[in-house]
């Protein structure tokens, strides 16, 4: 978990305890705070091969500070406590046993000899590691084009890139790809002087690796000096400036690594530097450069590497049945060499039986830091190697099922409520940069792109391997637990869990696993996350510390009043097929409010359906999705000063009295039953506009001057109406789905849409899309039948995606020249084209 995780439940625990409460002093909660604190700050500046051994250190200060904590949590979640002298001694005697551990791990890090055995120990991992790789290089597959590439760029005499960069997760070939290339007979002929170095994470000092060069190249330094960087410099450019060379910096972390690259001579010798690393964020620190990320295995070769490693005999045969097995069990190892490699080596001389029982496992792998394989040990590593802060924010992510597509709006809105870190009102932003952190690290995996940017992402996935991980770690260290199955549910394995995450809700059915999670009410988070059932279940409401549940996938036929008495929720998502209560304005510490029904049908045909009037007291309020409802008209003074954004409400919510009373919104999603009175139906339009200057996103429609995105669905314009949406001056993104517009001609002029880059357009009745629109550059069609031509005024785009339109009109863009500007991409569920 890191001590940055162990942070983050102190403070939620010492923000719960009043000012009544007698039973930890300020100076105690002080002093801990301050003292956990160094415990983080000693962790972030230990050297990287040093840190696994010093999480050992770490780990006994964080289980016994959870054993205090846990003391705390038992007592406040005790209705009818009291400051009793048993309680109060308990949690004295707790508190000393923390400081002791503290000063422990203080005096096992700075001693001498753990750094020399931790170095130590990480050049055993490392060459257990590379022993890996090394046999991964005998059984490369399915990199054919990288290893064409590399060596394209190798032998071009007109590139004027001296640096390539080779990037990806943990195991995914990227050394033994380099060593083959590296090792080619061609290669090794064409350079004069050839290196390849693994740098590692203690590399920190632009002189250590300096050094480290130059030893390699037979330089002798003088040891007054040995820290004088610019004599290092000049001996590094007079070594090499005359030669033709090829030197490959492997492993390469944080730290001053990449800046060594500005002191090679850059001569016009055709010399070339190949930097493997994991962080993909050192590319934009070396420029110019070229980058290859390199690909998870295609299911045939995964199959293909499987058999390779698991048949090493020849003689040894694969029956059909086998065969059948696995290739379930390769593609579940979801195109990891590494992993593949593995369940390969573990597969070997193993019964068909045993071949079955594996394929039928949810992971072919369970990793934990205690595995001594050298994939578990380079996972647990890359882990480790996050900054402290981090930590926390990936091991979250293990919370969701396996194969769950998270998606980045409703990680941020988990990782605020949760309180990951402290927000102003707006800025929850940052913790997409916190995403896209990991993204840049390999140990989260994006998804899909955003309409705003292709290089940005709507969601985001983890490799099976680091998912197994983070589930193995949140469970020791009581960051969260998965409830799967009924033996998940047993106290022993719930008690002092922090968050509870339930993955087949069936086990909420069951009586006995209510009466077990009642004996242990200390849970902040509840997380239910299907599949979703069709009946009922009973969820429990003994967790009066409860500060998220997100119960979507469970339905309730009325609103639960119970989850009322869980006055510290802060995260409420809920399916209902009734109306909220108004009582509802009792979760005063509510900032996000998802509420959806089972069936998404009209109550009422008798007008709108609105939220509890109530509602405007829920000051803290910051995101509110109730689809179907609307907001009522304002009581007097009553103001949301702090909600952002609004889903699924119709015009009705859209009023000047409603909207004037939510100063801070900065995106509105409104649901449109009917066009056919578009002119009462729009008069919203102006209200929006005025009140909003500088609104951003609008879901569905809106359109003040500086509106940058619009999401327009079953509204039967004629396209005529196109051109107010077409003269907005700051508009990027436009999505048109489901005969939005009708018509099969729609014709741009110049100087329209003058900033629009991205377009969609899904379920339109369109025959002729004829465009003029330089600034468009991503462009998506999708079941579109009755498209026949699209204009080739699309010189500017770089991407068109069609998916499922006229198959005669697939073939014809397939074939057409026109597009050659753009990237193309085509897919159908007819397999002739």
């Amino acid at each position: 978990m890191g001590s940055s995780a162990a942070i983050l439940s102190l403070l939620q625990t010492l923000n719960l305890i009043s000012e009544s409460d007698s039973f930890l002093s300020h100076s105690d909660k002080l002093s801990i705070l301050v003292e956990m604190d160094s415990v983080d700050e000693t962790m972030a500046e230990i050297p990287g091969s040093k840190k696994v051994d010093a999480a050992a250190y770490e780990r006994r200060v964080i289980d016994s500070l959870l054993i205090f904590l846990h003391l705390i949590d038992s007592h406040l979640s005790d209705p009818d406590h009291d400051d009793d002298i048993g309680f109060t001694l308990s949690l004295s005697q707790q508190l000393e046993i923390v400081q002791e551990e503290i000063t422990s791990f203080f005096i096992a890090t700075d001693e001498e000899e753990q750094i020399c055995s931790s170095s130590s120990r990480y050049s055993n991992f490392a060459s257990s590691y590379y022993n890996t790789e090394n046999q991964q290089q005998n059984l490369l597959v399915g990199l054919d084009d990288q290893i064409r590439e590399l060596k394209q760029w190798i032998f071009d005499p007109d590139s004027h890139y001296l640096v390539q960069s080779v990037m990806g997760m943990t195991g995914i070939g990227k050394t033994s790809l380099v060593k083959q290339v590296y090792n080619d007979p061609l290669v090794i002929q064409e350079f004069e002087t050839r290196l390849f170095l693994h740098i590692g994470p203690d590399y920190t000092r632009l002189e250590d690796i300096m050094l480290r060069v130059l030893d390699e190249l037979g330089v002798v330094i003088p040891s007054d000096k040995l820290d004088d960087s610019d004599y290092l410099e000049k001996q590094l450019s007079e070594a090499l400036s005359t030669q033709k060379y090829l030197v490959v910096l492997d492993d390469v972390w944080d730290g001053d690594a990449y800046q060594i690259l500005s002191n090679f001579p850059e001569n016009r010798k055709g010399s070339r530097i190949i930097i493997i690393s994991q962080i993909q964020r050192l590319y934009e620190l070396i420029f110019p450069h070229k980058l290859i990320i390199l690909p998870f295995l295609n299911d045939d070769d995964s199959w293909k590497l499987l058999h390779q490693t698991a048949f090493t005999n020849r003689e040894e045969k694969c029956s059909r049945e086998l065969e059948k097995i696995g290739k379930k069990i390769a593609k579940n190892c979801e195109g990891l060499p590494a992993a593949i490699i593995q369940v390969g080596e573990n597969l070997r001389g193993k019964s068909f039986e045993e071949w079955k029982t594996l394929s039928e496992q949810e992971d072919p792998l369970v990793i934990t830091r205690y595995d001594d394989t050298p994939l578990s040990k380079a996972l647990f590593f890359s882990y480790m190697m996050l900054p402290q802060y981090l930590k926390s924010f990936f091991l979250y992510m293990g919370v969701f099922p396996k194969d769950y597509g998270i998606s980045r709006s409703k990680l941020i809105k988990l990782w605020v409520s949760e309180g990951f870190l402290e927000t102003e009102p707006g800025n929850e932003e940052t913790f997409g940069y916190t995403l896209d952190l990991l993204i840049l690290r390999s140990v989260v995996l994006r998804g899909k792109h955003t309409s705003v940017d292709m290089y940005s992402f709507k969601d985001c996935r983890l490799h099976f391997t680091f998912r197994s991980l983070c589930v193995s770690e949140a469970k020791s260290e009581k960051f969260f637990h998965i409830l799967k199955k009924y033996t998940d549910c047993t106290p022993e394995n719930i008690i002092m869990q922090q968050r509870l995450c339930v993955h087949n809700n069936v086990v909420l059915a069951l009586t006995q696993v209510h009466e077990w999670m009642e004996s242990v009410p200390n849970a902040r988070s509840l997380l239910c996350f299907g599949p979703k059932q069709q009946y009922p279940v009973l969820l429990p409401f003994c967790f009066r510390l409860l500060k998220v549940l997100d119960a979507l996938a469970i339905r309730f036929y009325e609103f639960p009043h119970q989850l009322l008495a869980l006055l510290h929720l802060t995260h409420l998502s809920i399916t209902c097929d009734r109306e909220l209560p108004n009582s509802i304005s009792t979760l005063s510490n509510l900032e996000v409010l998802i509420f959806t029904r089972h069936h998404n049908i009209k109550l009422s045909n008798n007008g709108p359906i609105y939220l509890p009037i109530d509602i405007w007291n829920m000051y803290k309020l910051k995101q509110l999705y109730c689809k179907g409802f609307d907001l009522p008209p304002p009581p007097d003074n009553c103001h949301l000063e702090n909600l952002l954004t609004v889903s699924g409400v119709s015009v009705h919510s859209c009023t000047m009295e409603v909207l004037s009373r939510i100063p801070k919104l900065t995106r509105i999603a409104v649901q449109i039953e009917s066009a056919h009175d578009s002119t009462e139906t729009f008069n919203f339009f102006d209200h929006v506009a005025s009140l909003y200057e500088k609104f951003q996103s609008f879901k569905f429609p809106n359109f003040p001057m500086n509106i940058r995105k619009i999401s327009l669905s079953g509204c039967g314009f004629p396209w005529e109406n196109m051109e107010v949406i077409a003269s907005l001056p700051n508009l990027i993104v436009l999505k048109l789905r489901w005969y939005a517009f009708c018509g099969p001609l729609w014709k741009t002029s110049k100087g329209q849409f003058p900033s629009l880059e991205f377009l969609l357009l899904e379920d339109l009745d369109i025959v002729n899309l004829e465009f003029d629109i330089q600034s468009l550059r991503w462009v998506i069609v999708r079941h579109c039948y009755k498209l026949e031509n699209i204009s080739n005024q699309l010189k500017y785009t770089k991407l068109l995606e069609m998916d499922d339109c006229s198959p005669s009109f697939m073939k014809k863009v397939r074939e057409c020249q026109s597009f050659s500007g753009a990237e193309v991409k085509i897919s159908s569920s007819i397999t002739d084209l």
